[in-house]
């Protein structure tokens, strides 16, 4: 006796495009024993080019030939079961909007601002606690949800204008259905449905849409690595292969057959790793409520790579942040950048690498030279070894030794960006949501001052984490000190510092120092467009040059606690080329006398050369 089959539950895609690069469309239906049916399309445009079978009947693959000049508006998908019709289904394929076939990605012209949504502010209480997701608002709880939404971030749109950043990294806005610690997004339950205790898809169109309008840029952050233990698929998972190490699941978690990462991804490229150490790294699940996704399995993988080009296209986003991208299979890393950028040339990507060493990141970065022949075909990677190296140099002053000075260290460690194509196009950082705050490591508002002076003129596309604007401490082995809600951003707080009458004095101090270097950065060619050149740093005063045809930008960081520094240009003539004058970015004045200058100590200067 045949089982029944139920009515379809899920379709993803649930819509596409006329007109991609890309003319073939994969299609999974989910319905109770789908597979037992006869799938037809009678539209002769659309063509059913190939029906794929899973290991579990309620799962049905369809693959369209989507080439035809003229596509219909929508079609009919008919399930069929001895010559009767079982259900039917429309499908819809849209116009492509003009402004989403251009796609201009982030660059080395813009400085990204890192939002975690959920603690930035609250636009929406109505949508706080929503039927049928698991864990509700509660502020009093470090590590549960705070209530912050799409809406709240839509809010304050003026003040990230106001602030003079150019582009939004919002951590994943994907639905997170989870018991617990859901506020932080990376355990997506839902690839194509924006989590409702956010906002909506439409909600999230909008604010990017909005966000344009005001010459801002959006990133979407997305993770492929794993998904969340309450994904939809966790309850029927669509092949005996579609996770890596599935039997923990398949026989009931036991702890004696977890398989868990080993966090190390310099094994994606030791040439002297065990196969053990190997496959822990890109097989192991990264948490036992993270499942880690077999990108190995063909039809997962053309999933993931669907599922990135429909936001792309439906979103309009400038760019992606791929989470966790050295622990994914680097044959699908590959690909999977490759196809993004085939179908939008002008994207941006940044892959996460987070170690400390750049030769591990390098490996990552698009167009490297490895003894593998492994190219992600990147455009970017966080350069997470210079933040980690910038911390450390910006927190000590005063070396005893001129041979090994911070600022010398600094500076060498700049010296290995020739394992990089393209170094200029590194997504740099003091910190982030995954490591200490700046102010917690640096501890004095005059040195985040300089590092920050330093973040924003070497070359790199800078990052700045919500909140240091405000002088915002936290620690790596706190996750919950590392992501405060923003004052000001829920009814009810005390103080609002979205308003200068809200913020303390240090807090406005350092509002005011990073404003006047990112106005001045919008707008400064030369930053965006021009060469670094360095010279070694004597005395503890790091001193280097941005170049771009007729314009040159000299910065000199005096990193000593306590001393002054006279410092003679002539020592720069290759750079400085016979200019007399200059005008100094930060502290708003000419300078009549370039051949010598005096620089105060946890000082920064930025001079435009006249």
């Amino acid at each position: 006796m045949s089982t029944p089959c139920n009515a379809i539950e899920k379709i993803e895609p649930p819509f596409w495009w006329k007109g991609m690069k890309n003319s073939s469309l994969q299609i999974m239906i989910y319905g109770r024993n789908i597979a037992n049916t006869s799938p037809s399309i009678e539209e002769s445009n659309v063509l059913l080019s190939k029906i794929e079978k899973l290991d579990n009947p309620n799962y049905l693959l369809l693959y369209l030939d989507l080439s035809h000049h003229r596509l219909p508006d929508t079609f009919l998908i008919s399930f069929s079961k001895n010559g009767k019709q079982v259900d039917q289904k429309e499908y819809h394929l849209k116009d492509r909007q003009e402004e989403q076939c251009k796609n201009v990605g982030f660059n080395t012209s813009d400085v990204v601002y890192l939002i975690m949504p959920d603690r930035f502010s609250n636009g929406d209480p109505s949508i706080d606690n929503v039927d049928g997701m698991k864990e509700k608002v509660n502020r009093n709880a470090p590590f549960g949800r705070h209530g912050g939404d799409l809406k709240g971030i839509r809010n304050h749109l003026d003040y990230f204008v106001d602030l003079g950043v150019t582009a939004l990294w919002l951590n994943p806005i994907q639905e997170n259905n989870a018991q617990k610690y859901s506020y932080h997004g990376y355990g997506i339950t839902d690839f194509y449905k924006v989590d409702p205790r956010l906002g909506t898809n439409q909600g999230y169109k909008s604010l990017v849409s909005l966000c344009h309008q005001l010459g801002l840029k959006v990133i979407m952050d997305l993770v492929f690595n794993h998904i969340g233990i309450d994904h939809w698929w966790m309850s029927d998972l669509p092949s005996l292969d579609w996770l890596n190490h599935q039997y923990y699941w398949d026989e009931g978690q036991k702890d004696s057959s977890f398989f868990g990462t080993n966090y190390q991804v310099t094994k994606q490229h030791d040439p002297y790793t065990s196969d053990e150490d190997f496959k822990a790294n890109v097989e192991g699940w990264f948490t036992k409520d993270m499942p880690d996704l077999n990108q190995n399995n063909p039809f997962l993988a053309e999933y993931l790579i669907q599922n990135s080009i429909w936001w792309i296209e439906f979103s309009g986003i400038n760019g992606i942040r791929m989470d966790t991208f050295g622990y994914a299979f680097k044959a699908f890393t590959s690909t999977w950048t490759k196809a993004i950028l085939e179908e939008y040339p002008n994207f941006n990507i940044v892959g996460e690498v987070l170690v400390r060493e750049t030769p591990v990141v390098a490996y990552f970065a698009g167009g490297a030279k490895n003894f593998d022949g492994y190219d992600s075909s990147l455009p970017s990677v966080t350069d997470m070894p210079l933040t980690f190296m910038a911390n450390e140099s910006f927190a000590k002053g005063d070396s005893k030794s001129e041979w090994d000075t911070p600022m010398r260290r600094l500076a060498n460690h700049l010296a290995q960006d020739h394992l990089f194509k393209n170094p200029y196009n590194l997504m740099t950082c003091l910190d982030n949501h995954d490591v200490n705050r700046v102010m917690s490591n640096l501890k004095d508002p005059k040195r985040v001052q300089l590092a920050l002076t330093f973040l924003l003129t070497t070359r790199g596309i800078p990052q700045i984490y919500y909140g240091t604007e405000l002088l915002f401490e936290g620690l790596e082995s706190d996750h919950s000190s590392l992501r405060l809600d923003f004052p000001g951003g829920w009814k009810g707080d005390k103080r609002s510092a979205f308003t200068k009458e809200g913020r303390t004095k240090s807090e406005e101090e350092m509002f005011s120092y990073i404003k006047r270097i990112l106005h001045w950065r919008k707008t400064c060619q030369v930053i965006h467009n021009g060469r670094l050149v360095h010279f070694i740093p004597e005395n503890d005063v790091y001193v280097y040059f941005r170049a771009f045809k007729d314009d040159t930008v000299m910065v000199l960081l005096n990193n000593n606690e306590t001393k002054s520094i006279t410092v003679s240009t002539a020592n720069f003539n290759s750079m400085i080329k016979g200019a007399k004058k200059g005008y100094d970015v930060i502290s708003d004045r000419n300078i009549d006398d370039l051949p010598i200058l005096t620089i105060q100590p946890k000082t920064g200067m930025i001079i435009e050369l006249k």
